[in-house]
């Protein structure tokens, strides 16, 4: 071999050392490849993108702040927010999305980097094997020096080609690594908008459920007026009406001025509260009296309101004196009768026995009203009797006398107001009646009211209406006046076509001259016998036929109702108070009545 030869070997054998050293070198060094300025530009981008969304969210709250404090409804509010809320819901979706794109091209990328970096080991550790031989063994390993010459031109262009893939190899790992590391920047970057985002999204609920919350505040605060003025527009209504029927000389009443019953149904508020609507109530204002002298429940009221049985007396009898001893019978002066003849149990002692077995009033109600009880029952059996010149009857028709003489609380007022009794001026005794309830009128007195007048909402000071006595203002439609008693299967309140029906009976009746045996209740639980008109035969019959009844006013004076006013589809109809009483108790179904004896005060009614 010449010298020419073994330099250009060795030549080839240190290119190629060489080559592998550079190589080796670029691979294990790393690469440096942003400067400052495009460090600066970076971070002017992340300043930019930051200040941004800093501008989107201080946008965000901007247009919160216009939409809570514009001319905006509040409906329009939580629809602009509710806009709002989707518009931010749809650009976190779309950031989602990008971000999502953006981990797919990373992960691939990284797939790609890790197979090529697997060849390139492969390829070096080729490399890195053969250049462990010594330059002997590679010389001597060649029997021609063509040979030699030809294996290095292959390992050469070898050599070439892997330095070439290595060099692309390389330059794409780096720059592998660069778009993960940009990737992995954007993605915090996307994240750190998404929480800012999601911020926003949170921010504009809460102003939406704050802004909902107002409005159904306002809307309650709406639902409230609209029922103020409902209210207002009823009393409105309700004031107009009373004023009506103050101007025909009606009377209002309002349920809260009279007393409830133990039988609701039957009371003004039970009428309200239960009846149907279009339907009528006919109330009696007192019931089973005459209305002559004391009211026993209106002297139980005065009684509890501090008056004395003086007083008491006074406002039932007035002009009358109080007399103890003796009496004037046909001008004679005589002393107060030792004995008294009953029907019942025959001679009784007056004072000591008599009297003691009265049943008139409650031994558990205040002892003035007893001592006033017992004045008026002592004075009443002497003028019955005429000081003892007949004998009296042991029951509601005169004086309720029982079989046992009292003890208690009766005792002590007949005892401490013995030979007490009421007479005129001139000393002669006076049927001194009494009965449970007046419905707020006297015969004798006029208004048993607190101030004595029937104005305005009288009802409310009538002693009566004060003491709670159920009796005071009620329908009546039991059978009996016991609260336990038959209703016959009925409320007490008419249907449109009773009440259609009363007036066509009305005016059949005085048609007939104010009397016809066929006027009487319809069939029914109650009724099965005799021959009434049914509805349709005195619709037929009647002048005018009513079907309808939309309105009605009840006149009265002075304790007495002198006219009922119908409003109905046929006209209107007024209906004489005393007319209305009778057809009602011949015609109202069931036992509907007034039960009133010689006069009628009522008040009707409309649901």
């Amino acid at each position: 071999m010449s010298k020419h030869n073994t330099v250009q070997n060795s030549l080839i054998l240190f290119f190629c050392v060489l080559t592998l050293s550079l190589l080796f070198f670029a691979i294990s060094t790393p690469i440096y490849s942003q400067s400052v300025d495009e460090l600066e530009n970076i971070i002017q981008e992340k300043e930019e993108e930051l200040n941004k969304q800093k501008t989107y969210l201080s946008d965000i709250e901007k247009r919160i702040k216009e939409i809570g404090s514009s001319n905006y409804t509040l409906t329009e509010q939580v629809n602009l927010l509710n806009k709002e809320i989707v518009k931010l819901q749809t650009e976190i979706d779309k950031r989602n999305s990008e971000i999502e794109e953006k981990l797919k091209i990373i992960d691939e990328k990284q797939k790609l980097l890790s197979r090529k970096k697997e060849s390139l080991d492969l390829i070096s550790a080729q490399l890195y094997m053969q250049s462990r031989y010594n330059d002997g063994q590679f010389l001597f390993s060649f029997s021609t020096l063509n040979e030699m010459l030809k294996t290095l031109f292959v390992k050469k262009s070898a050599i070439n080609f892997l330095k070439e893939d290595i060099e692309e190899i390389t330059g794409e790992f780096v720059n592998l690594v660069e778009l993960k590391k940009s990737l992995e920047d954007e993605k915090a970057q996307l994240d750190k908008e998404k929480k800012e985002l999601d911020q926003s999204y949170a921010l504009v609920a809460a102003e939406k459920s704050r802004v909902q919350k107002e409005l159904y505040a306002q809307i309650e605060q709406q639902n409230s007026v609209k029922r103020t003025i409902n209210g207002l527009s009823t009393q409105l209504s309700d004031l107009q009406y009373q004023l009506i029927i103050v101007r025909q000389g009606g009377t209002h009443v309002d349920a809260d001025s009279v007393p409830s019953n133990v039988d609701f149904n039957s009371s003004l508020a039970g009428f309200k509260a239960n009846a149907p609507s279009g339907s009528f109530g006919v109330f009696a204002i007192g019931a089973y009296t005459h209305r002559n002298g004391m009211s026993q429940w209106g002297a139980k009221a005065r009684a509890n309101a501090g008056q004395n049985y003086q007083q008491i007396l006074n406002a039932y009898y007035p002009g009358k004196v109080f007399r103890t001893g003796s009496v004037v019978i046909g001008g004679v002066e005589q002393s107060i009768m030792t004995n008294i003849s009953t029907t019942t149990y025959g001679e009784l002692n007056f004072e000591d026995d008599y009297l003691l077995r009265l049943n008139e009033v409650p031994e558990s109600w205040p002892i003035e009203v007893l001592k006033a009880q017992a004045i008026a029952a002592r004075t009443y059996a002497i003028n019955y009797t005429r000081n003892g010149g007949k004998s009296i009857c042991t029951t509601e028709s005169c004086q309720v006398v029982g079989s046992s003489k009292k003890t208690g609380a009766w005792k002590q007022a007949v005892e401490a107001t013995r030979g007490v009794i009421l007479t005129d001026t001139a000393g002669n005794p006076f049927s001194t009646q009494y009965a449970a309830v007046h419905g707020g009128w006297s015969n004798t007195s006029g208004w048993d009211t607190t101030d004595k007048t029937g104005d305005g909402d009288w009802t409310s000071r009538a002693w009566d209406s004060i003491s709670g006595v159920s009796w005071f203002y009620k329908m009546w439609y039991r059978y009996g006046y016991s609260e336990s008693s038959s209703t016959c299967s009925r409320k007490p309140w008419l249907s449109q076509v009773e009440t259609a029906d009363l007036i066509n009976a009305y005016q059949v009746w005085v048609a007939n001259n104010r009397s016809d045996s066929r006027i009487v209740p319809v069939f029914d639980a109650c009724h099965s016998s005799g021959n009434p008109y049914t509805h349709s035969e005195l619709r037929n019959l009647a002048a005018k036929p009513v079907t309808s009844v939309s309105d009605v006013i009840v006149s009265n004076s002075n304790g007495s109702t002198r006219t009922v006013t119908f409003t109905t589809n046929a006209g209107i109809f007024v209906v004489p108070g005393n007319d209305f009483k009778t057809v009602y108790n011949l015609r109202a179904p069931g036992y509907l009545r007034i039960p009133q004896s010689g006069f009628v005060h009522i008040n009707i009614h409309k649901k």
